[in-house]
């Protein structure tokens, strides 16, 4: 009767120390990169925040040459304001506070929150002199 043997020829596999050495190396990449993917988000929400202060400005700089090429145009700061499309996150706001003179005639501050972080910036109004 021919001897059976319950071991292959050339079976290889992985000892228990070279597992748990594998899954100490991914514990620590881990650790050093969550904080900072987390932190990737908070400076992505401030850049998001600047882009709709950014864009705003650029609205109202387009309402006031407007206004000054058209007379019978009708926007005002706030309308101008209004006109900026926000995308992205539904909790991103954007408001130009003091935006409600009929006239492109003063500056306007602008306050955007993205996420919670938040920037403001003021538009200011070429109609201003500088004293």
């Amino acid at each position: 009767m021919a001897k059976t043997n319950n071991r292959r020829k050339g079976q290889e596999g992985f000892t228990l120390i070279e597992i748990i050495a594998v899954l100490v190396i991914l514990g620590i990449l881990a650790i050093v990169a969550i904080p900072k993917y987390q932190s990737m988000q908070t400076d992505a929400a401030k850049s998001a925040a600047q882009g709709l202060i950014a864009a705003a400005q650029s609205q109202l700089s387009l309402g006031y040459g407007q206004s000054k090429l058209n007379a019978t145009y009708a926007g005002t700061p706030a309308t101008e304001c209004a006109n900026v499309a926000i995308t992205g996150p539904t909790n991103s706001t954007l408001s130009c506070t003091g935006a409600t003179t009929a006239a492109f005639a003063a500056n306007v501050p602008i306050s955007a929150n993205v996420n919670g972080q938040a920037a403001t910036n003021t538009w200011i109004s070429p109609d201003v002199t500088a004293s």
